[in-house]
């Protein structure tokens, strides 16, 4: 892991400790709706404040007494939580007052022996301030008060928070400053279940998230900075995107946006689906939302190892297929993979690392256009009383994504077979694979 000091929120359910994480991030990341056990896992992120740098983390709701097995779950990662944490935030609820659970978190705290500030949220008047004169009964010192509602007292946390790192900071390693080291972020997304957690905890050789059978146990997008082979990553392990139509609640509204947040911020993607189930409709509104976006991705196929069990079918045969459904996806690289036995994770980051890569390409004009000279698009047939549009030249505009102009004389006639066509020559002559481009038609009125 990336050495940087962590500050962990917990708390029982329900108190603001999502709400207290947006505050300090200083954006909508943790999922917040008015149901307890909104959050499952552990989210985080990087926050500066002043001249420190931190990883900020929101726990799911601490209760002593779940027994469940999610509920289970979720506690080890509290603990994991906690065991990881430089510093730990206590967070409280004002109104509802200092209850026997508060009290076995302090002690479970203790134990660790970890800094502990206390912070009471929803004090956001005077008589719920004064009911905070209780928490003192927890013996973690003066507590803060503040009110993520109404944004009182954040500062006065971060203040906080500076102090204790200061006297505390001859015990913790040497700071890596905010932009010291460059994170290749890369976001695992699919459709629910498909295994990406699994994936996640396999790459990173430990029980960082969440895993079971249950559809949609990731609610929010978990980041986690490691390396590997010397260079520096962020994953992104993401909650599964489905249809609208099978969204049943307000999390999951907020949990698949994150996803696509989540999308938005990375720079490469692992694009996973499970071998042993049809490609689907969701797949499909996935993999459009990458090319509008201009997201490279690997295509990689989950539980090959169970597909080989029960079908005498082939890598070949299963791309082609594949690729016979929804024609776009041959841009991507495939790797076949099994989360489970960790077959063929690691070859996964050469790949990820070249079409990172390959996202800063700049191509010279002329040598474009002697492309297009090579493989003219005007010369794909067209429709009968169809207008041929003359394509006069091509030039790059952009990078990261990457996207190309081309001027035409007649822009409305373009056909999509042409554009294939032009897009197919380039990807054949310079190393595109697996990253979508963009091609803008232009109207030139160079004879």
């Amino acid at each position: 892991m990336i050495n940087i000091p962590v500050i962990s929120i917990v708390g029982r359910p329900n108190v603001g400790k999502s709400s207290l994480f947006n505050q300090l991030v200083g954006e909508r990341k943790a999922v917040v709706v008015k149901e307890a056990g909104t959050t499952r896992d552990r989210v985080s992120a990087e926050i500066s404040i002043k001249e420190y740098h931190f990883h900020l983390v929101d726990t799911a709701g601490y209760h002593p007494d779940d027994k469940g097995k999610l509920a289970l779950l979720m506690k080890e990662q509290i603990d994991n939580a906690i065991s990881e944490a430089a510093i730990l935030i206590m967070v409280v609820d004002a109104i509802a007052g200092l209850s026997p659970v508060d009290m076995e978190i302090v002690e479970a705290l203790r134990k660790s022996s970890k800094p502990v500030i206390l912070a009471v949220n929803k004090t956001d008047n005077k008589a719920f301030e004064n009911n905070a004169v209780d928490f003192y009964r927890l013996g973690l010192g003066e507590p803060v008060m503040i009110s993520c509602l109404h944004t009182k007292g954040i500062d006065k946390l971060k203040v906080r928070v500076t102090k204790v790192f200061a006297e505390q900071k001859d015990s913790f390693d040497k700071q890596i400053k905010s932009g010291a080291d460059k994170y290749l972020k890369i976001a695992v997304i699919g459709r629910p279940n498909v295994g990406k957690s699994s994936f996640v905890n396999a790459i990173l050789q430990k029980e960082r998230v969440i895993v079971s059978d249950i559809p949609g146990t990731t609610r929010d997008s978990i980041d986690t900075f490691f390396t590997f082979e010397k260079g520096h990553y962020v994953i992104i392990d993401t909650a599964g995107i489905r249809h609208k139509r099978k969204i049943k609640t307000v999390a999951d509204t907020f949990s698949i946006l994150r996803s696509y947040d989540s999308i938005k911020r990375a720079d490469v993607i692992v694009y996973m689906i499970d071998a042993t189930s049809a490609l689907t409709r969701d797949d499909m509104e996935i993999l459009d939302f990458l090319e509008e976006n201009g997201k490279p991705a690997i295509i990689a196929v989950n539980k090959w190892d169970l597909a080989m069990e029960n079908s005498d079918v082939t890598i070949e045969g299963y791309q082609k297929e594949l690729i016979k459904y929804y024609h776009r996806i041959e841009k991507y690289p495939f790797i076949f993979i099994s989360a489970k036995n960790g077959k063929n994770l690691t070859k996964i980051f050469p790949i990820l690392n070249q079409l990172n890569e390959n996202l800063d390409l700049k191509i010279a004009t002329p040598v474009l256009n002697k492309i297009m000279e090579r493989n003219n698009p005007s010369l794909v047939p067209v429709g009968r009383n169809k207008q041929r549009p003359n394509f006069m030249y091509i030039t790059q505009i952009k990078s990261r994504p990457i996207e190309f102009s081309i001027f035409v004389n007649h822009p409305d006639s373009v056909t999509e077979s042409q554009t294939r066509f032009l897009e197919n020559s380039l990807r054949a002559n310079f190393p595109l694979e697996g990253i979508p481009i963009k091609l803008h038609i232009r109207k030139s009125n160079k004879r």
